[in-house]
């Protein structure tokens, strides 16, 4: 029976992909970009469909210089690189994997720094909040936790640009279908879609064309006035008042 010492125990499958690579795992909506001085970085966001967004990072290689021509070469390895890179977005929900994939207790454990660390920034809005109803000390990293947690918090108001309805001149949110104030069509297609039953001969042609103001065929002048005209006996037709 043979024993194997530490050293001549055969390797691990992966260990290879190991040495060569390493591979940060994101949970975060956002998209980060990290400057070191041996690269720059693009962490992706997590896309809607994914779990999590990854990125691949590779060993690089760097030399010291000793003077008088002397240059020391040496490797950084892609998992100091990677550890090296999210230092400071742990909070975020981004971490290196053991793998080259991340398992589910990994990506489990992320999300709940990730939810923490936004419950944290709320936290802290609201006392800023309650200090002095002051938007200027509320950041976008406040407002996007409020909205990832889709809870509702004054502070956390974002205005959004209003457009004048081009029927009856109230202001609107861009891009409604019907004028809530009267009732006009304004996107003749989503109208159909969500509304079928809704009003259809209000229709305008655009948000932002002006409404078009034409008179109605055939109105009858100002000036114009005709009287009613009897055949019955001993009846006598008024005449047309005299222009001055």
């Amino acid at each position: 029976m043979t024993i194997l010492t530490k050293e001549a125990r055969p390797a691990a499958p992966d260990s290879r992909a190991r040495e060569t690579q390493a591979t940060i795992a994101s949970v975060s909506d956002q998209d980060f970009y990290v400057t070191r001085t041996y690269g720059v970085f693009h962490i992706p966001a997590r896309p809607s469909s994914e779990a999590c967004a990854l990125l691949v990072v590779t060993p690089r290689t760097d030399a010291l210089d000793l003077g008088d021509n002397h240059r020391f070469p040496f490797t950084i390895s892609a998992r100091d690189i990677a550890e090296d890179i999210i230092q400071d977005l742990e909070q975020h929900g981004i971490f290196v994997c053991a793998a080259e994939r991340p398992s589910e207790e990994e990506l489990a454990s992320a999300r709940e720094v990730r939810d923490a660390w936004f419950r944290q920034l709320i936290a802290e809005a609201d006392e800023m909040w309650a200090r002095g109803h002051s938007y200027r000390e509320i950041s976008d990293m406040h407002r996007r936790a409020v909205m990832f947690m889709k809870l509702e918090r004054e502070w956390a108001y974002v205005p959004q640009r209003s457009v004048e309805c081009p029927a009856c001149g109230e202001q609107l949110r861009a891009g409604v279908a019907i004028c809530k104030h009267c009732k006009a069509v304004l996107d003749p297609e989503r109208a159909a879609k969500f509304f079928p039953n809704g009003p259809r001969d209000k229709s305008v042609p655009a948000l932002h064309a002006p409404a078009a103001q034409t008179a109605a065929p055939h109105a009858p002048s100002a000036h114009a006035h005709s009287a009613p005209v009897s055949n019955a006996p001993g009846t006598h037709a008024s005449p047309p008042p005299r222009k001055p």
